[in-house]
């Protein structure tokens, strides 16, 4: 037990759920927890990425930023003049005029 409070024990402790995570996924299909389902981002890499940032002040802050980024995400068009309107799947392009 002694072993796993240490940064060795943690980073075994880690590969651990990592194998585990893997197996189960090729096994099943799915992720082991529910709320990791709809990505393919296994469930340790989360674990990786915070063990990495304890030792890399940078990635802290980098972290910060993506979670910043994902939260103020803004629409191509948001705040442009004139109404451009792009439908991909459909081929479709339609431009709206604003006075």
């Amino acid at each position: 037990m002694l072993v796993a409070v240490t940064i060795p024990g943690l980073a075994l402790l880690l590969v651990a759920l990592a194998f585990t995570e893997m197996t189960w996924r090729k096994v099943t299909g799915k992720a082991l927890v529910p709320w990791m389902r709809g990505t393919d981002r296994p469930i340790s890499a989360v674990g990786f990425e915070q063990f990495d940032a304890v030792f890399a002040a940078g990635r802290h802050h980098e972290f910060a930023q993506q979670q910043s980024t994902l939260m103020h995400r803004e629409n191509p068009g948001d705040g442009a003049p004139g109404g451009i309107d792009v439908d991909l799947t459909a081929s479709k392009a339609t431009v709206q005029h604003r006075d």
